[in-house]
């Protein structure tokens, strides 16, 4: 390669990278992605570019920036895999405990099964989480997909891996740290400074809708610590706040089963009487 391309290919890539930094200092001036800081947003953008994904759909939950690496939506992981005619198919044997997958490559026709189990994220100390505790089948699709797509399909998905990876596994955690060379109080530092836009989404998702409580929980925010945002949460009263939302959800859920129950029982006298 002559000294003329190699500068034109340096000086396309230098532009590029302009363009993004550029781009990033844009979108933090807004509070949803200054939460992220100029390392997430950035990390998300080039990374969406280098998989070719649309940095819009990336930065409003596609990819996750969590302790220095990148995670990605299974529900993209699984598009992107699918969108380029590649099968998944979930095999009849995956229950609440354990979630296999069969891949085949639309190309080659190149064929891997993986799994994931609560055996197997029991080793991995996962178990103590909420989001394991109360999304056990979503959290062990999410894993067998990571797994069977680092295997099969690594030219889709690069290096990023799957949501709740990371921030929930800290086995993998400490060997990202290892990876990108940062030092432990780097890392402590990074965690301090909240929740995760992943876990800002998942508690969101939880309280969505039951617009009463979820008031309620910004108002607490307010109060406890100043967060007029789930995203400017500290990460010491997550667990908590997480804790309570899902109680109020099985409790709203129980509710509505009692009601539906009463409903139906009503309508059985309602025929026998001839109503």
């Amino acid at each position: 390669m002559s000294t003329e391309i190699v500068k034109a290919n340096a000086s396309t890539v230098m532009g590029d990278l302009q363009n993004t930094h550029q781009l990033c200092q844009m979108l933090l001036k807004t509070p949803h992605y200054a939460k992220m800081g100029p390392e997430g947003v950035f990390a998300i953008v080039e990374t969406a570019k280098s998989l070719d994904i649309d940095p819009r759909q990336a930065l409003s939950g596609g990819l996750y920036y969590v302790k220095g690496k990148v995670e990605m939506s299974a529900r993209m992981m699984n598009s992107l895999i699918r969108a380029q005619k590649h099968s998944i198919t979930r095999d009849r044997k995956s229950d609440d405990t354990i979630c296999i997958l069969h891949g085949k490559r639309a190309d080659n026709g190149d064929t891997w099964t993986e799994s994931f189990s609560m055996q197997d994220a029991q080793r991995a100390g996962l178990l103590g989480n909420a989001v394991w505790k109360n999304f056990a089948r979503d959290m062990l699709f999410a894993r067998a997909l990571s797994r069977l797509a680092r295997q099969l399909f690594p030219d889709i998905i690069g290096n990023v891996y799957v949501e709740g990876e990371i921030a929930f596994d800290p086995n993998i955690a400490s060997r990202a740290a290892e990876a990108t060379y940062e030092p432990e109080q780097e890392v402590k530092a990074i965690e301090s400074r909240g929740i995760s836009s992943q876990e800002a989404e998942q508690l969101d998702a939880i309280i969505a809708d039951d617009e009463e409580y979820r008031q309620s929980v910004l108002k607490f925010l307010v109060k406890q610590c100043n967060a007029k945002t789930l995203y400017e949460m500290p990460r010491e009263i997550y667990e908590k706040v997480l804790a309570r939302a899902l109680k109020n959800q099985k409790d709203r859920e129980a509710k509505r089963n009692m009601y539906a129950e009463e409903f139906d029982q009503y309508g059985e006298v309602s025929q026998m009487a001839g109503v």
